[in-house]
């Protein structure tokens, strides 16, 4: 009988290590749907950012830098996101070619303190040949990193645009002092990856235990962002998302936005966006309507285009409305405190809630609808676009009734 049991017990012990074994390996070896939902991100965004900068006269030169490149490409045959750059490249390359246009020279540099990791890239990447295109391997720590690359976009001339991926393993290495230096010259863009809900749950621990050394990391991101930590409002994840959002446009300086991913039930990651161009706003909050149509806001573990039913849609739908819903009472309140409300700034109040000029254009016929607003101007359209705001054309202009 004990021989029994003891042979049950050694065969349930073998199976839980094999399932031990089989998840960790996963986790080391193969995307997570939380990592595809940011390297869908970074993808997605790439490709918007690199078709405007190659058809722009004023872009000579595309430089891009991927602090942390990670593995080129995971067991399960999906690439990491040096690979999902390259592709990105080679996509605008050939339409470009296709259309009889010139091809805008670009950079990529790729770093990664993990040695085998970088070894691992180089050997995906070796065999690619894409003309006018040049990469260069670093295998330093980020901290130094990012330094250098700082160093080199200031040295950059203005006609050079430049993206900066940043996906720490954890927050040490991020403080405000880096991220200004990269702004600084005020053609570049950061998309950078937080473990948010560690960082949410451990903050207020953080700042009352100074003398607890596992939180030292965390009290520095913190108190290097807000001058006064009671600004961070950790009343949810999603108020404490926003708090950081807030304090990374370095008092308004700069444009961000935000886009959780959840990765598993009540953990969530998120992505921010830094930028001084409000068009690059545009064009990540368009990527990010584009793999969130319900709200804009984020990636959700049950989340599957694939496999949607109807009632799925019918959910989607509902939140975009509910969305709409929010940006009327925004113009509306906007419309009231100021009087007037012109097309020009009504796409920089769209942009900076993380809407789209089309979400604007509904919102305002809902409120004309509600007899809220109306406009006084006699133009056919709105004129809620990028070039209406660059060049400062009032097109349209509304006020309360």
């Amino acid at each position: 009988m004990r021989y029994k049991l003891a042979k049950n017990r050694l065969t349930i012990s073998i199976h839980l290590y094999s399932i031990l074994s089989m998840k960790e390996k996963d986790v080391k070896t193969n995307i997570l749907p939380h990592t595809q939902a940011k390297l869908d991100l970074y993808k997605g965004y790439l490709e918007h950012y690199l078709r405007v900068l190659c058809h722009s006269e004023f872009c000579k030169k595309i430089n891009l830098f991927d602090i942390y490149c990670g593995v080129g490409i995971y067991d399960d045959g999906k690439m990491g996101s040096p690979l999902l750059a390259i592709e990105c490249i080679k996509k605008i390359r050939t339409e470009l070619i296709d259309n009889g246009k010139p091809t805008t020279p670009i950079f990529l540099l790729i770093n990664d303190n993990d040695a085998q990791k970088l070894e691992n890239v180089k050997d995906k990447v070796r065999f690619q040949d894409i003309d006018n295109f040049n990469i260069e391997y670093n295998n330093k720590n980020a901290n130094e990193m990012l330094d250098i690359v700082a160093d080199r976009i200031l040295k950059y001339p203005k006609d050079h645009r430049n993206l900066v991926f940043i996906d720490p393993y954890g927050y040490s290495d991020i403080n405000k002092e880096k991220i200004i230096n990269l702004l600084r010259n005020n053609c570049t863009e950061i998309i950078l990856f937080l473990p948010v809900m560690q960082m949410y749950r451990f903050t207020e621990s953080a700042l009352i235990h100074e003398e607890k050394p596992h939180y030292e990391n965390l009290r520095k991101f913190i108190l290097s962002f807000f001058n006064n930590p009671t600004d961070l409002n950790n009343d949810s994840i999603f108020t404490f998302i926003q708090s950081i959002k807030r304090v990374l446009s370095i008092n308004d300086m700069y444009y961000t936005c935000s886009y959780y991913i959840e990765r598993g039930k009540g953990s969530y990651y998120a992505l921010f966006f830094i930028c001084s161009n409000i068009y690059g706003l545009e064009k990540m909050l368009e990527t990010k309507w584009s793999l969130d149509t319900g709200q804009g806001k984020g990636f959700k573990q049950n989340d599957n285009s694939m496999q949607l039913s109807m009632f799925d849609e019918e959910l989607k739908l509902f939140d975009a409305l509910q969305s709409i819903s929010t940006l009327e009472n925004l113009i509306y309140q906007e419309i009231t405190q100021k009087g007037k409300l012109t097309n020009v700034r009504l796409y920089k109040l769209t942009l900076k809630n993380e809407f789209l000029p089309k979400h604007a254009i509904i919102a305002l016929d809902n409120l004309i609808k509600k007899g809220k607003i109306q406009k006084i101007s006699n133009s056919k359209g709105y004129g809620i676009n990028y070039t209406n705001y660059k060049k400062n054309n009032i097109v349209s202009m509304f006020e309360v009734l």
